[in-house]
């Protein structure tokens, strides 16, 4: 028998949803066109229709990203990126609509973002439907502990009761939540023998998340768990930060940072600001305004070194931002595998041949583990005792740079590494289950 409900992880790189089919959990495959089927890009790429193509000089920013989620086409995950790299012009990529949710920003621009994820649990929704042959009612969503924020919990509270309506509107009639790195846990607890006090680690994609707690077979099914939680702490820094340290230190000098114009001065900082930028609207449009491009044209026509400076002047007016980030993306994971890799940059000047190794990499991360170690040690410290095994998920938990950097912090505790794509959502339908069922 096949149960009306599912688990959700809404996550700032990749989606994914699971089913209870047949007595036991189930990935839902989300996109056909990915590597692996059950995950999809947190992305969605919206196609101008041709009446409102024709007014978009006329339409601020958001009134065209309103235009175009009611009535343009849209792709998800794979298609939308691939489209967007081939036709960046013709329409607006939207990449981790999650990281904007807690954002203070106007409402005009939050109730874009409802309808993005309106659309995108509709999405997820009609795919587990069309698996499973059923309608789908109910539904837990993982959320972090922490949403991408400066609002603080205000900033939290927004963010869900924004995806408390969305799911709503996609036609949930029932909706919960459940921290990441507690789903995680859930997921874990199912292969544990005897009572273990864990730390479960989930370095996402936009925030990182701690849970300090109590896990055992004997109360795996209870839903009422909080005497169990030690410590729950969560920080918005996920893997895009750490791609952005990545590019900033490899990568800037490659597009004149450093330089000096033929007078002697240096060149500006604040030409960069923004470049890097895929989870900030507002940083990114900087950017790629007529503003921006007047001042980089105008330091090209002064530097000592034009060159440099003209592959930037190509990612501002080609809007390579997210195709740049991507391969940055890549060459990082490629280095979890391997001593040193190709960061792929032709599409941006043909003759940059850019060689990354995996100590370069380790330099670049020194602020990025501090800000994680300050996050678990505020954790160890509010449970007062310390973890008996450490559970790694999320992406940024299968770099064996995290992985060393922990176990480092603690040698005599041993460190589990899970499926980085199912372990939060498989936690999810663990709740869903003992919720719904």
């Amino acid at each position: 028998m096949t149960a009306d409900f599912i688990g959700i992880d809404f996550g700032t790189s990749n989606c994914a949803v699971a089913a209870w089919l047949n007595n036991k959990p189930t990935l839902i495959v989300v996109d056909k066109e990915s590597e692996n089927p059950f995950k999809i890009r947190s992305a969605i790429y919206l196609t101008h229709n041709e009446s409102g193509a024709a007014s978009n000089n006329a339409k601020t920013n958001e009134q065209t990203l309103n235009e175009m989620l009611n009535s343009g086409e849209i792709l998800f995950g794979e298609q939308g990126f691939k489209t967007f790299l081939l036709t960046p012009d013709e329409g607006r990529y939207v990449n981790s609509p999650k990281n904007f949710l807690g954002a203070k920003i106007p409402k005009r621009l939050l109730d874009n973002f409802e309808l993005l994820v309106v659309r995108f649990l509709s999405y997820l929704k009609q795919c587990a439907e069309k698996q499973l042959n059923i309608t789908i009612n109910k539904a837990v969503i993982a959320r972090p502990v922490n949403y991408h924020s400066t609002m603080g919990e205000l900033g939290n509270q927004q963010a869900e009761a924004l995806m408390l309506r969305a799911a709503t509107k996609a036609g949930f009639t029932q909706v919960d939540f459940i921290h990441e790195p507690l789903a995680a846990a859930y997921h874990f607890e199912q292969q544990i023998k005897k009572p273990t006090k864990a730390m479960v680690v989930d370095l996402g994609g936009g925030t990182s998340d701690v849970t300090f707690c109590l896990l055992s077979k004997e109360k795996a099914d209870k839903l009422e768990r909080d005497a169990d939680i030690y410590a729950t702490k969560g920080i918005r820094q996920g893997g895009i930060v750490s791609d952005k340290y990545l590019a900033s230190s490899i990568v800037s000098p490659l597009f004149g940072r450093g330089g000096r114009t033929a007078g002697g001065r240096s060149i500006p900082n604040m030409l960069y600001f923004g470049v890097y930028a895929i989870d900030n609207i507002p940083e990114m449009s900087d950017f790629y305004s007529p503003a921006r491009a007047k001042s980089i044209t105008e330091y090209i026509s002064d530097s000592k070194d034009p060159a440099p400076l003209m592959r930037l002047q190509q990612v501002q007016k080609q809007r390579l931002t997210h195709q740049l980030m991507h391969a940055i993306e890549l060459a990082k994971i490629d280095l979890s595998d391997q001593q040193q890799t190709d960061l792929p940059l032709a599409f941006i000047d043909k003759s940059l041949d850019v060689t990354i190794k995996r100590d370069q990499v380790a330099q670049t991360m020194t602020k990025w583990l501090e800000k994680m170690f300050v996050m678990i040690d505020s954790a160890v410290d509010e449970a007062k005792q310390q973890p008996e095994i450490i559970y790694l998920t999320g992406g940024m938990g299968l770099s064996p740079l995290v992985q060393q950097a922990i176990k480092a912090r603690y040698p005599e505790v041993n460190i589990t590494v899970a499926d980085a794509f199912s372990s939060v959502v498989l936690g999810a339908l663990l709740k869903a289950k003992r919720l719904f069922s």
